[in-house]
């Protein structure tokens, strides 16, 4: 398992749900299932989340927060899932795929949640 994919589940999944993703994730067979969960996510931990409103400028939102221009990607779309790749395209991929996916921004502080098909788009961030 990837450093960053690990902090991104340490810090924004629910602490009673978090030992089942790292195993999950970490497991080749397993992983395909849970990040199908990722379509309509109810173990995130609702303390570190704020809606987007649509129409939110989502790059220049997470910019602003200190997000750098490369991330990290955990998405129910084989096309991106385990991917590091520059911000703007992670945007556009989880947008253009429609499926659940969490780019991480900062390790253990920031991160993008993007719903199925963004029906709903979350900002992920720990002080």
């Amino acid at each position: 398992m990837n450093a960053h994919e690990e902090s991104i589940i340490r810090s924004f999944i629910a602490k009673e749900r978090r030992p089942r993703w790292l195993e999950s994730l970490a497991s080749e067979k397993k992983r395909g299932r849970m990040v199908g969960k990722l379509n309509h996510c109810k173990d995130l931990d609702q303390r570190f989340l704020s809606d987007l409103p649509k129409g939110t400028d989502v790059a220049a939102t997470l910019r602003a927060k200190g997000a750098p221009e490369s991330c990290y990607v955990i998405s129910c779309s084989d096309e991106i899932d385990e991917q590091e790749m520059p911000l703007d395209d992670a945007i556009a991929k989880a947008a253009d795929t429609g499926w659940g996916t969490i780019i991480g921004c900062i390790p253990g502080k920031l991160a993008y949640y993007y719903d199925e098909l963004g029906e709903r788009r979350m900002l992920l961030e720990r002080p």
